[in-house]
C-alpha cells in the first residue's frame, strides 16, 4: 500500500482555513507551483512535506493522506473468494 496526499481533502482544508495556495505553500516551506501540482494530482508529497502541510493547516497528517492499493495487492473481495 502506498500513502499519498488526498488532493481533494488538502484543497478543501486549505479553502476552509481561508488560505490561498501561495500562503499555504509559504507556511509549509514549499513553492506555490509545487503545491499547485500536488493539489492537481500531478505530483506527490513525501512524508516530510505531508507533515509540514498538515502543520500549516493545523490538522493531523492523516487528514490529508490517502492510501492507494497497488495493482499487485489483493482487493478485499478477491481475498474473501
Amino acid at each position: 500500500m502506498r500513502v499519498t496526499v488526498n488532493r481533494f481533502a488538502l484543497a478543501d482544508l486549505r479553502v476552509k482555513d481561508g488560505q490561498s495556495m501561495r500562503e499555504l505553500a509559504r507556511r509549509a516551506g514549499i513553492s506555490a507551483p509545487t503545491l499547485s501540482n500536488i493539489e492537481a494530482g500531478k505530483r506527490n508529497a513525501g512524508p516530510a512535506v505531508r507533515k509540514r502541510l498538515a502543520l500549516a493547516l493545523n490538522v493531523r497528517v492523516s487528514s490529508i493522506e490517502a492510501q492507494l492499493i497497488e495493482a499487485s495487492e489483493p482487493v478485499a473481495e478477491d481475498v474473501a473468494a
